[in-house]
């Protein structure tokens, strides 16, 4: 009988799963998805086949040893299978806090909300208030330090991201023999790759021959997504990454590969000098960045923005790689690790080093000790509306809505709600 259940919509994410090898590394998808299956799989191998059960709202093949998966087509289903099957605790992604009706949390079932996104002002406060959830699991101690302000900290703790041993022991290293720059993540207005393309321009007046490889697409999340003419982005936000590449005096050295799975991206860097992970002025959209530590495992150095967010725990500053303020800084970074290979290799092995304390084996069992507490966390004291998540949370919603004027998305959802209602 399973000790711990996970639940998580997979039914976007069905074409991209089936089949997939967990032990090489995320298929494609969110890392949000991939965590679920890969935590569900590494508890099992570890205590045995049936320690713990992946609920999901869609039937898929997989052979993956140690998979235990069943069906549950949402929150309130998969509550049910606990209560039924008696298991005691049931994780969530956070996200689900707030989408469905209260009287659902209303269980002896022991609810954990793993927190892969940072909590809005409302997700804390019903974190906080809603006895049956337990604790609140951050996805890095640089995002649980951030919430040492809201009434739902009392019931925090972390347990970080992690890579499957396999993936970590058969990465292929690089041989930092080109000036090649490999970018991974969703292309999502939220994840920076604009951004990238306007620190770009001022890499290329110091290494116009650099290569910049931009691994990712809109359908990491939705196998489903709708994509532009280009093949690799929302249509709208294609337009504001044409309208980038239009600046740069060598768009032929902006290469999008679309969304791609690590055993397609291993064959592909083994001589590139550096990785790049969501350079966006987005303040809490990171809360751990699985990409730089799948670089780092690779061997590569990782450079990103100065948020204070959660690639503080996985981009060791000066080490591994550094983390800077603003564009200039960030294209000066590149510049030094791109055209100097000793100085890539250097960075490179202490990042692989540093990748190898977020090994699946090692930090997993953190679950069942969480699975064992027998503890009642309390709720502090902060104002869920007045914590600092919160405020920056609302200063990334207008940086949204920037995204939705500059791209003409608004007018298309305004077009497409006038239509409808004729």
């Amino acid at each position: 009988m399973p000790k711990i259940a996970f639940f998580i919509e997979l039914k976007n994410n069905q074409a991209t799963i089936e089949g997939a090898d967990l032990n090489i590394g995320n298929p494609g998808v969110g890392g949000t998805q991939y965590l679920f299956l890969l935590t569900v799989k590494v508890l099992n191998s570890i205590y045995g086949e049936d320690y713990s059960v992946l609920l999901t709202n869609t039937r898929f093949s997989n052979s993956d040893p140690g998979l235990h998966t069943d069906y549950s087509e949402n929150v309130k289903e998969a509550i049910q299978y606990c209560e039924r099957h008696q298991i005691n605790n049931l994780v969530l992604n956070a996200n689900e806090a707030d989408r469905v009706d209260a009287k659902v949390f209303d269980t002896r079932v022991r609810i954990m909300l793993w927190a892969h996104n940072t909590l809005n002002a409302k997700r804390q406060k019903i974190a906080a208030e809603t006895k049956s959830i337990r604790w609140v699991v951050c996805v890095s101690k640089s995002q649980y330090l951030n919430m040492s302000d809201t009434p739902c900290f009392g019931k925090c703790t972390y347990i970080n991201n992690v890579i499957p041993s396999y993936f970590f022991e058969q990465a292929t290293l690089s041989d930092y023999s080109e000036q090649k720059v490999a970018y991974v993540g969703s292309l999502m207005p939220q994840k920076g790759a604009h951004n990238l393309l306007e620190i770009w321009k001022y890499v290329e007046e110091k290494l116009p021959h650099a290569q910049l490889y931009i691994f990712g697409g809109a359908n990491v999340w939705n196998a489903n997504a709708k994509l532009g003419s280009g093949g690799y982005a929302d249509p709208f936000y294609e337009r504001v990454l044409q309208k980038r590449l239009k600046k740069l005096s060598h768009p032929e050295n902006i290469h999008f590969m679309g969304a791609k799975g690590w055993d397609f991206i291993d064959s592909f860097i083994p001589t590139f000098r550096l990785g790049i992970v969501n350079p966006s002025h987005y303040r809490r959209d990171e809360t751990f960045c699985l990409s730089a530590i799948e670089m780092a495992a690779h061997g590569l150095p990782v450079v990103s923005r100065q948020r204070h967010d959660g690639l503080a725990t996985t981009v060791f500053h000066n080490k591994t790689g550094y983390l800077e303020k603003n564009d200039k800084e960030i294209a000066d970074r590149i510049i030094s690790i791109v055209s100097d290979p000793e100085k890539s290799r250097k960075m490179g092995l202490a990042g692989r080093e540093y990748a190898e304390a977020f090994l699946a084996k090692t930090v997993v069992p953190k679950w069942r000790e969480l699975a064992e507490n027998q503890d009642d966390a309390e709720s502090a004291k902060g104002i869920a509306f007045f914590s600092k998540d919160a405020a920056m949370l609302r200063r990334d919603f207008l940086l949204k809505m920037g995204f939705l004027f500059e791209s003409g998305k608004t007018l298309g959802i305004l077009k497409k709600k006038l239509k409808v209602g004729k």
